[in-house]
């Protein structure tokens, strides 16, 4: 039932858009020109409109959104060339920013992945070790975390010491500055490996969303066993004001809400602006619209620029929220994938025309994967499976 209330929902908000057919010969679908209201619903739908409209192009040169923009190319790459591909791959090579075989276990699994970037924390006491702090205010309630994992980057030492390094990280047990530490996690190196250390970090991440505080960033501190060695001269890489693609980052994987229950709460929302409002507002009457008189795919576009979105959405800047529309008459032709049961059915009707004929619908169905902002340190990429109409037919 839920594939098909996409598709369903993009039949009824047709107005202000451009259909694309596939049959030069038909008569293209009449419309009237309206305001973005109808984009505007799918962008409500889809948990885009909340937020304040961001005025600033968003920063996406640092590890954390980096890592989520080749994930979003890797689930994207049935749509480009092998050239692009090409160039991609080795891109990503260079940059070390891989996707592991754990992490495609974990996307394949999941429908939201959310990356928080770092930031360096100066501590006079303790020079030797790093102190990075993550933001994971605004991380939405109705996610539940399914895995985390700390990502840190190492090059290889600049001192001359033991070959054998082992990195620890602490979390700090209270909000006080003069408060313990204690050990999560212990990584085994070299000193001339160079790469990321990943750490587990499923239980932290949690707690850390279970107890949000606006006033203060959870910090950790990085150690290297030797205590005559730093941080640093082990060769970790730190947070840096530009933004370097190697510096520390959290990836969490989630599980969401189907979309009925977004659906729910969006009506849910609006049945209490209305009562707030008083006296519900009279819409203009919907658009005229002919649709085609064989059954095929038609197109409504969803284009973030046009709705002032382009600056917290990262990509795509625009994608086609296709929809199925038109008659399944007798004789039904190749292009309509029509089944034996549609064929069956539509002979049924001509005989008795009580009887329903088939109907227009989805046969193959794709994905929308939506790439945005959450603040300036939470990059959110979330997949909404089995939303887009890939083909269409009569059932």
């Amino acid at each position: 039932m839920l594939v098909f209330i996409l598709p369903i929902l993009f039949a009824t908000f047709v107005s202000g858009t451009t259909y694309i057919t596939t049959n030069p010969h038909m008569n293209t679908p009449v419309f009237e020109e309206r305001p973005l209201s109808q984009q505007l619903e799918m962008v409500d739908l889809l948990d885009l409109s909340d937020r304040p409209r961001r005025q600033a192009v968003p920063n996406t040169y640092n590890s954390a959104s980096k890592f989520l923009l080749e994930v979003y190319n890797e689930i994207n790459e049935d749509q480009e060339p092998q050239e692009v591909l090409h160039q991609r791959h080795k891109r990503s090579l260079d940059d070390d920013i891989l996707i592991s075989a754990e992490d495609r276990q974990e996307i394949a699994s999941c429908n939201s992945i959310l990356t928080f970037s770092s930031s360096q924390k100066q501590d006079l006491n303790n020079e030797l070790d790093l102190h990075v702090t993550f933001n994971t205010n605004d991380v939405p309630m109705e996610l539940s975390l399914m895995h985390a994992i700390l990502r840190i980057y190492k090059e290889p030492s600049t001192e001359e010491r033991s070959n054998n390094l082992t990195v620890s990280i602490y979390r700090r047990l209270y909000r006080s500055q003069d408060a313990p530490y204690r050990i999560l996690h212990s990584v085994n190196t070299t000193a001339q490996f160079k790469g990321w250390l990943e750490f587990n970090f499923t239980q932290t991440l949690r707690a850390w969303l279970l107890n949000k505080n606006i006033q203060q960033r959870h910090e950790l501190r990085i150690s290297i066993g030797d205590s005559q060695l730093s941080a640093l001269g082990a060769g970790l890489v730190p947070p840096q004001g530009s933004r370097s693609n190697l510096e520390p980052f959290i990836v969490g994987y989630f599980s969401g809400p189907e979309l009925l229950v977004k659906i729910q709460k969006l009506r849910f929302k609006r049945e209490l602006q209305k009562r707030k409002v008083g006296a519900p507002m009279r819409l203009p009457p919907p658009p005229a619209f002919k649709p085609p008189h064989s059954c095929e795919r038609l197109n409504f576009t969803v284009d973030f620029k046009q709705l002032h979105l382009h600056n917290d959405v990262i990509a795509p800047n625009k994608f086609e929220a296709y929809f199925c529309g038109g008659g399944c008459n007798f004789p039904l032709g190749n292009k309509m994938n029509a089944t034996n049961h549609a064929i069956v059915q539509t002979l049924m009707h001509l005989k008795q025309p009580h009887l329903p004929k088939p109907c227009c619908v989805p046969t193959v169905l794709g994905s929308i994967t939506i790439l945005r902002h959450i603040n300036e340190d939470i990059f959110d990429l979330t997949k909404y499976q089995k939303a887009v109409a890939k083909e269409c037919g009569c059932h």
